[in-house]
């Protein structure tokens, strides 16, 4: 295996931990509803719908969630 076999399978855990994460209900809110349209919690922009699809009741768009946990880590 090489540096980039190992890397790409690195990054693939790291989401796959991310999304048991994130399905287990670290964020506990669902999205806010404005018009209809599912939006983040944080800053107001839609949901896409396949974020909404890979991880029911997500609050967050994903710009806010890797914010989040990059302070987290911290």
């Amino acid at each position: 295996m090489d540096l980039f076999d190992q890397a790409s399978e690195l990054e693939r855990l790291e989401r796959e931990t991310a999304l048991q994460n994130a399905r287990k209900g670290t964020y506990q809110e669902g999205p806010e509803w404005i018009d209809g349209v599912p939006c983040c919690r944080e800053c107001g922009d839609p949901i896409p719908a396949a974020r909404l699809r890979a991880i029911p009741g997500v609050g967050l768009c994903r710009t806010c969630q890797e914010e989040l946990e990059l302070n987290a880590a911290d």
